[in-house]
């Protein structure tokens, strides 16, 4: 499907939060390479981090302070963690001065936790907690109106099928709300639809 939108509609995704259940580690280095899409997902419990990142899910300094981000070189194909010369603890730190400063990491060591935006940065973290719940009430709301629960697709193209029919009911139902109702309330309901596509990071 990313392909796909990349193809036929000329659009970049940068973004993808998904379900673990249904992308592997193999897929999400795929399309951190070939497509340079971030795809973010929680991690199951049972699945533990590299014994050197454990404490905080990234590099840390020989003190034990977790090393800020600074961002993932696609040519390199690495992360970049730098010393922050700010913190308080470092000013007063036995090995100030003589610290490295910076720190080089490859997502393959773990493609769940570190993919193009590490699993433990901030924008990870809001996805998973305020973008993800409402993407699910949505299936769960277009589930309901559609009676679709009660199939079980187990197929890529039923899939995607039921997602456009899915999308095309929720453009006429909102047609139908418009018509039935005074102008003012019509762009009460636009702005509420736009409001749910548009999210504030």
């Amino acid at each position: 499907m990313i392909r796909n939108t990349q193809k036929d509609l000329s659009l970049h995704i940068d973004i993808v939060v998904a379900d673990m259940g249904y992308i592997s580690s193999d897929h999400k280095e795929e399309l951190r390479t070939e497509l340079q899409t971030a795809v973010i997902t929680k991690v199951r419990e049972n699945m533990l981090a590299p014994e050197e990142y454990a404490d905080h899910g990234c590099p840390q300094c020989p003190e034990g302070l977790p090393l800020p981000w600074d961002g993932y070189d696609p040519e390199t194909e690495t992360h970049r963690y730098v010393a922050s010369m700010d913190h308080a603890a470092c000013r007063l730190c036995r090995l100030s001065g003589y610290c490295y400063q910076e720190v080089d990491i490859a997502p393959q060591i773990d493609e769940h936790r570190f993919g193009i935006i590490p699993l433990h940065t901030m924008v990870s973290q809001k996805l998973l907690q305020y973008i993800r719940p409402q993407v699910e009430r949505g299936f769960e709301n277009d589930k309901n109106k559609l009676s679709l629960n009660r199939f079980f697709i187990n197929s890529l193209r039923m899939a995607k099928i039921i997602a456009h029919l899915a999308d095309a009911c929720q453009v006429l139902l909102l047609l139908a709300e418009m018509k039935t109702r005074t102008k003012a309330k019509a762009k009460r309901v636009m702005k509420e639809a736009y409001t749910q596509l548009s999210f504030d990071l």
